[in-house]
């Protein structure tokens, strides 16, 4: 896997002479940190053993002019640094890239940090390296995302993320419920300030939906509120002693419960219908939204047990997304990866 350039962006873009001091600097930073790690290796004994057998004369060589002044080596390369770093700071500030013209140092504390010249500090030079070419990565003029060393810091990244998030959220998550679970009525609090304030809206919305529900459901099952009406009417009609006695009237009587049956099965359909295109029309919502009206006010009102209620289920429900928040799926998908490795092997 290697750093892909585009050519025709490198060709394209309008910051040429930027583009050039980025990739000038990630050079230097590359050499000054290959610099560093070469000369911590040689400090060792063990170092200087192996490269004393292998090429005496230029460890010797470097050891005596290079590694006795590595301070000063060093050095040359913290002046450019630093000179790269105020020439950035200046245009930063002519371009009034940031609000104020000290944001500049803080925002790349790592460029200002890294050029002390003490041990594990220069370390913060990599990061120097890191912020160049992702620069370079956002112009497009390389792709980093088919290298390895890409997507390994990618995957703990989001990795390091996902458990600082978590533990963010778990942790906001518990406040919330001692909150809930304390004296605070802040379940009175949310009807009270929250929902009572979109009363109005509520009500709008929730009698248009009952509506529109209303009529779904009637169309939907029509055939078997029908069946169900005459079933019913004949059992009424069936059990009523009047009906039976005319229903023993020679030779009409039948024929006149039944018509009477089939009356009231037509009389009761249509009402039932009737009421139903009147709950979904729209010029009969006030019925409808009076209806809600006295019900979300009966909810609204303070009543004690709704208190509780309303405190079970939050805690309830914090509990589930706890648990859901635990879930870490940066793991699962290192086990999936490990798994599709081996059964490449």
């Amino acid at each position: 896997m290697v750093i892909r350039f585009d050519r025709q962006k490198l060709r394209e873009t309008s910051q040429t002479s930027w583009l050039v001091l980025d990739l000038f600097m990630v050079l230097l930073v590359s050499v000054n940190l290959v610099f560093i790690v070469f000369d911590t290796i040689y400090a060792t004994e063990t170092a200087q053993d192996i490269f004393d057998s292998l090429a005496p004369a230029a460890s010797e060589f470097y050891r005596e002019q290079i590694h006795a002044h590595f301070l000063f080596y060093d050095l040359i390369f913290i002046s450019i640094f630093l000179t790269e770093f105020v020439f950035q700071w200046i245009v930063a500030i002519r371009k009034k890239t940031y609000p104020r013209w000290y944001f500049y140092p803080f925002l790349h504390w790592y460029d200002l940090i890294g050029c002390i010249p003490i041990g594990s500090l220069r370390l913060l030079r990599l990061l120097r390296l890191i912020s160049l070419l992702v620069r370079l990565q956002k112009m497009g003029i390389i792709d980093l995302t088919d290298t390895r060393i890409y997507r390994f810091f990618e995957f703990y990244f989001n990795a390091f993320i996902d458990e600082v998030s978590d533990q963010v959220m778990i942790r906001a998550l518990d406040d919330v419920k001692r909150e809930v679970e304390g004296e605070t009525p802040i379940t009175r609090q949310i009807i009270t300030d929250v929902i009572a304030p979109q009363r109005e809206v509520l009500v709008e919305h929730l009698s248009r939906r009952i509506g529109m529900i209303a009529q779904r459901s009637y169309e939907n099952h029509e055939e078997t509120i029908r069946k169900y009406v005459e079933s019913v009417i004949a059992d009424a009609v069936t059990a009523n002693a009047g009906i039976r006695t005319l229903d023993k009237v020679p030779l009409l009587g039948r024929a006149v419960v039944n018509t009477l049956r089939q009356s009231i099965n037509d009389i009761v359909y249509e009402v039932f219908d009737r009421t139903v295109q009147d709950i979904s029309a729209a010029e009969n919502n006030r019925l409808v939204d009076e209806t809600v009206t006295v019900i979300i006010d009966a909810i609204l009102e303070d009543h004690p047990e709704l208190g509780d209620i309303g405190t079970r289920i939050t805690i309830e429900a914090i509990e589930v997304i706890k648990e859901r928040v635990r879930v870490q799926h940066w793991k699962e998908t290192l086990r999936r990866r490990k798994e599709r490795e081996a059964s490449l092997l």
